[in-house]
C-alpha cells in the first residue's frame, strides 16, 4: 500500500468491495464486521429486516470495568444507493484512487466513516485491555438507511430493551467533517385509491380513482405553499421552511377505461419544530373528510345512473394511507455537551450547522441519546456516478474518531466541560 494513502484505506476498500445496495442483502458485510469484533471476544446483536436478508449490528466495547451503560455510539449505515443507469469510469465496487480522491460506491456515503472506525478498533481495544477505558463505546451499523432510515429503529429498540442507554451518538454522514446539530424530518407516504372501472363511454357509471388522487396532490401542494408563505421559518436552513409534495403518481390501465386504481407517494420535509403527527393529522383530515365525501358522492351518483342498489358502489370504494418512512428531525442545542466536545475533538470552534437531508441522528435523539452528525466527505458527492471522497477527509476522520476514543478513556460524561 502506498504511504500516501490513509491508514484506514484497506478497511474502506474492503467495505466498498461488498455490494450493499439498499433492499439487497448486507449480510456478507455484517459477517465481515462480526468477524473483526470476534477477534477481540466481542459479540454483537443483530436485528433483521422482515425477510431476514438484511440486518443491523450493534456492538458494545465495554469500559475496562465492564460498564456498558452511557458512553458514545459510533453510528453509520451499511447500505449504498444503486449504481444502475449511472455512467462510471471505474468499477463502482472497487476502491480506486486517482490523485487525491478515492472513488467507489459508498466511498463518501458512508463506508469511509465505517472503515475508519473499524481500522481504529484495535486502538480502542488496547485502551480497554490496559484498564484505561472508562466509558463504553458502542458501534451501530444499520441497513436500508437510504430508503427512509428503515433499519435503525429496530436496533435502537433492541438495545434500549436491554437497558443500554448511551449518552452520546455521532452519526458519520458526510458533512465535510463539520458539526451538524440539526436537520429536517424526512417522511414518505403512500395513498392508494380504489374506484369503479367502467368503459370510457359510460364514464358517469364509474368512479374515477384519479380524481381523489389529483385532489390530494393539489391539497398537499397548497399545504406546502402555506408553509412557504406563513412558516414557521428557520433561516439557518437552506430552505427555511417545511416542504412537501406528491412526487410519484400511477393510475389507470388505458385511456378508454375509467381508472379503478390510483396510487401516489408523497414526501414532506419538516423543520424540527414541526411534528410528524401534526402533518399526518392534517393529511388524514383531508383524506377522510372532504376527499372521501366527494369520492362517495361520485359513487352515489353512479349508482343512480346505473340503477345499481343504493350503497353497492360506495362500499367498494377504498382510500388507504400508509406511512412508509418516518425520519424525525434532529435538534441539538448549539451549546449542548456533545457539540462542545465535537468542536474540541475537531479543534474547530465553528458554529454547528443545519442541513435539509434526514439521517438516523433524529431517531437516536428520540431515544434519549444526544446526537450530532459529523463525518468525512461532501454530501454533494453522495449518490452520484463516480462517487468520491478526498483522502484528506479520511485522514481528518481518523484523527476525529481517535479523539473520541481518547475522551472515552479519560472519564465520565460530566467531563464534557473539558471541551
Amino acid at each position: 500500500m502506498s504511504q500516501d494513502l490513509p491508514a484506514s484505506y484497506p478497511w474502506i476498500a474492503r467495505l466498498i468491495s461488498i455490494p450493499t445496495e439498499s433492499g439487497s442483502s448486507n449480510l456478507p458485510l455484517i459477517e465481515e464486521l462480526e468477524k473483526a469484533f470476534g477477534e477481540y471476544g466481542l459479540e454483537g446483536v443483530r436485528t433483521y429486516s422482515e425477510d431476514g436478508t438484511r440486518a443491523n449490528l450493534f456492538v458494545t466495547v465495554p469500559a475496562s470495568d465492564g460498564q456498558t451503560n452511557g458512553g458514545i455510539v459510533i453510528s453509520g449505515h451499511t447500505d449504498v444507493v444503486p449504481v444502475a443507469g449511472q455512467d462510471w469510469d471505474s468499477d463502482p465496487f472497487e476502491a480506486t484512487v486517482r490523485g487525491t480522491r478515492l472513488y467507489g460506491r459508498g466511498a463518501c456515503d458512508m463506508k469511509a466513516y465505517l472503515g475508519v472506525a473499524m481500522h481504529l478498533l484495535p486502538e480502542l481495544i488496547a485502551l480497554r485491555a490496559a484498564g484505561s477505558l472508562r466509558l463504553p463505546v458502542h458501534f451501530a451499523f444499520s441497513y436500508d438507511e437510504e430508503i427512509g432510515c428503515v433499519g435503525a429503529p429496530s436496533m435502537i429498540q433492541e438495545f434500549s430493551a436491554r437497558g443500554i442507554q448511551p449518552t452520546f451518538c455521532v452519526v458519520g454522514e458526510p458533512s465535510s467533517m463539520r458539526v451538524i446539530s440539526a436537520h429536517k424530518g424526512a417522511h414518505r407516504g403512500r395513498v392508494s385509491f380504489t374506484g369503479i372501472a367502467k368503459h370510457g363511454s359510460l364514464a358517469p357509471h364509474g368512479v374515477n380513482a384519479t380524481v381523489p388522487a389529483a385532489e390530494f396532490s393539489v391539497f398537499l401542494n397548497d399545504l406546502a405553499n402555506s408553509w412557504a408563505a406563513e412558516g414557521p421559518f428557520d433561516s439557518d436552513f437552506v430552505v427555511p421552511h417545511s416542504t412537501g409534495g406528491v412526487n410519484y403518481l400511477r393510475a389507470g390501465v388505458q385511456y378508454n377505461i375509467v381508472a379503478e386504481r390510483a396510487e401516489l407517494e408523497y414526501d414532506f420535509r419538516t423543520l424540527p419544530s414541526v411534528s410528524t403527527e401534526s402533518v399526518l393529522e392534517t393529511l388524514d383530515a383531508e383524506l377522510l373528510g372532504p376527499i372521501t365525501q366527494r369520492f362517495s358522492a361520485a359513487a352515489a351518483r353512479a349508482e343512480q345512473l346505473a340503477e345499481a342498489p343504493a350503497g353497492s358502489l360506495v362500499q367498494r370504494l377504498e382510500i388507504k394511507h400508509e406511512l412508509l418512512a418516518r425520519v424525525p428531525g434532529l435538534k441539538t442545542a448549539d451549546d449542548a455537551p456533545l457539540v462542545l466536545l465535537a468542536q474540541h475533538w475537531l479543534n474547530n470552534a465553528a458554529a454547528p450547522e443545519k442541513v435539509t437531508y434526514g439521517t438516523e441522528a433524529g431517531q437516536f435523539q428520540q431515544a434519549g441519546v444526544q446526537s450530532i452528525i459529523c463525518g468525512p466527505g461532501d454530501i454533494a458527492q453522495a449518490h452520484t456516478p463516480n462517487e468520491w471522497i478526498e483522502l484528506d477527509q479520511i485522514r481528518a476522520c481518523e484523527d476525529f474518531i481517535r479523539q473520541i476514543f481518547v475522551w472515552a478513556a479519560k472519564g465520565t460524561e460530566s467531563t464534557a466541560a473539558q471541551a
